[in-house]
């Protein structure tokens, strides 16, 4: 079917050669080499596109990452799902269709969003094929980091939920998280980390689901722990740092 692609082009890992080359050679080829964030004036719409559906569109919180990049209109993405986590969506692979705008962008561009992005940890960059058979690149996610968050039918975001509704979805985003930590052998660091969604999770959630999200806030904003080699167990997590610590990372947001 036309625009569609296979769950094989979502597997492919964001630095891949093959998906660098068919994005980078759009733009050497035709772009006559106007790239990156120093180079907004040239023929952007010979560049490579970029599809965002989140909080890169206009009138959202992360607009201004685009800032100078030419708009080309709505577009729309088969075969994957939106899911709202509260603050941000997050696109998986699936049964479904996404809304989102196209933009012209350079090869600067997409590393300043790959940080911004977290990728490829959080998203992973993918070259997709749109419903109209143009390619772009889109940031997509991994089901098992949604699969407590039912998606979006409509497969269009309006913009950040309420407080009260996205609690569970920035917990279970924030759990996800941790676990991407303990993974990776290492810290993220705090560019990559969804601070203000942790800590909106952090200050409505209890027990054993308050200590995972400290935890992670803790290890991504680089805090002393209270007792300097402990560990948490997932199966019993226990408190690494203090409250008045992480009170203090939160309130700076």
């Amino acid at each position: 079917m036309a625009g569609r692609f296979s769950v094989g082009s979502f597997v492919e890992p964001l630095h891949d050669q093959g998906h660098q080359n068919q994005g980078a050679g759009q733009g050497q080829q035709q772009g006559g080499g106007h790239r990156g964030l120093s180079n907004r004036c040239g023929h952007y719409q010979r560049q490579p596109l970029l599809f965002v559906y989140g909080s890169l569109k206009r009138g959202q919180r992360a607009h201004h990452l685009l800032q100078g990049l030419p708009w080309l209109g709505q577009a729309w993405l088969p075969g994957a799902c939106l899911h709202d986590l509260g603050p941000f969506p997050m696109a998986v692979p699936g049964e479904g269709r996404i809304q989102g705008e196209l933009y012209g962008v350079g090869e600067a561009d997409l590393a300043a969003l790959d940080r911004y992005e977290g990728a490829p940890r959080l998203y992973q960059r993918h070259w997709l094929t749109l419903e109209d058979g143009r390619g772009a690149w889109v940031y997509l996610g991994r089901p098992h980091q949604v699969r407590h968050v039912a998606p979006l039918a409509s497969g269009c975001w309006l913009g950040p939920s309420g407080p009260a509704s996205a609690t569970f979805a920035l917990l279970a985003l924030a759990l996800t998280q941790a676990l991407v930590l303990v993974m990776a052998g290492g810290l993220r660091p705090a560019w990559a980390f969804d601070t203000l969604g942790a800590c909106q999770s952090w200050q409505n959630s209890r027990g054993q689901a308050r200590i995972e999200v400290a935890n992670s806030i803790g290890a991504a904003h680089y805090l002393t722990k209270m007792k300097r080699l402990q560990e948490s167990d997932p199966a019993a997590p226990v408190p690494l740092y203090s409250e008045a610590d992480i009170a203090r990372v939160c309130s700076e947001r």
